[in-house]
């Protein structure tokens, strides 16, 4: 399908080569069916098979917080029990100050003497005998010391790795725009922080079969009324005027999402607190478009300070 009115960046290149220059590094193989380029809450829709790289402190600090949580947890139990379980291979003249012989009993008192030992908190009512049960102790202890100073430092990194929170509105829209329509979505900081020189980047991409019949994604970036602001303190609409050199130009939501369309959202800016560049990125899929609406306003001027309503940021207006 060819796109009405829509041209190549540049008479002398070939088609083809247009693309590869437009498509953002996704390539022009990915058709499956439905299937889109990036989920909504920005990550890569590509699942990682076979020889993966293994990367646990990335992985720590890229998961989520009860994930981190429930395995800091689970490492602090099985430690304990293994080396719960070492000290009853001591014997019972292993230690002095045990209330149980055997049994559960037994297992849980030394299981909570290893908690002692590994945490240094040490009340004294239980102590190692002999030389094997204190240089068990030792180890308990040196493993306390190291996991407590990993914990920490990840702990420093997940709460200092700069991340933009960064709220998009739910839908895109074609909306009416000076005196034809327009692409618009919205955007706002969750944030009290600022960011500035936040910049927008959007590329259409869509399934075009070629003279064969193969399926091949194709690319057009989407030229924008405002790229970029200085300052970031308010919500933004980005806008895509649609015009005779759009890629939308004469295409209603069915066409598009006949076509697949997705759009694909990159926003980099740089954050003052972090001191550091942050980016979002979101796509938004045809079915995710919606026609004649335009968004309701989301902040209101007073007399002292501005009302920024961070829950309208998807709130839209029917059309008449």
């Amino acid at each position: 399908m060819r796109l009405p009115g829509f041209k190549s960046s540049s008479s002398s290149r070939s088609h083809s080569a247009a693309n590869a220059e437009n498509d953002l590094g996704f390539g022009n193989k990915f058709t499956a069916q439905q299937g889109r380029l990036i989920r909504s809450d920005g990550s890569f829709n590509v699942e990682r098979t076979g020889n993966k790289g293994w990367t646990p402190y990335q992985e720590l600090i890229e998961m989520t917080w009860p994930r981190f949580f429930l395995i800091m947890m689970i490492a602090y139990y099985l430690i304990n029990i293994f080396f719960a379980i070492l000290f009853i291979l001591c014997g019972d003249d292993g230690f002095s100050g045990l209330h149980y012989e055997n049994g559960i009993a037994l297992f849980l008192e030394l299981f909570f003497f290893s908690v002692q030992t590994f945490t240094t908190v040490g009340y004294g009512t239980i102590s190692p005998v002999g030389f094997i049960a204190n240089f068990i102790a030792t180890l308990n202890a040196f493993a306390g010391l190291l996991a407590f100073a990993l914990a920490t430092g990840l702990l420093f990194a997940r709460f200092a790795r700069p991340k933009a929170q960064i709220l998009f509105s739910k839908n895109a829209l074609i909306a009416p725009y000076q005196k034809g329509k327009s692409f618009q979505f919205r955007i706002v900081n969750r944030r009290s922080n600022n960011i500035i020189n936040l910049n927008a980047k959007v590329a259409m991409s869509w399934i075009e079969k070629d003279e064969a019949g193969n399926p091949n994604r194709k690319f057009a970036p989407m030229e924008l009324e405002r790229a970029g602001v200085a300052l970031f303190p308010l919500n933004w609409t980005i806008v895509h005027p649609i015009d005779l050199n759009s890629p939308l130009y004469q295409l209603s939501c069915k066409d598009l999402q006949a076509m697949q369309a997705e759009f694909i959202i990159l926003i980099e800016g740089y954050d003052e607190t972090f001191a550091h560049n942050v980016h979002a990125n979101r796509s938004y899929a045809a079915i995710e478009i919606q026609e004649n609406a335009r968004f309701a306003p989301m902040y209101f001027p007073g007399q002292q300070t501005t009302l920024l309503k961070l829950d309208d940021i998807s709130r839209i207006l029917e059309e008449e």
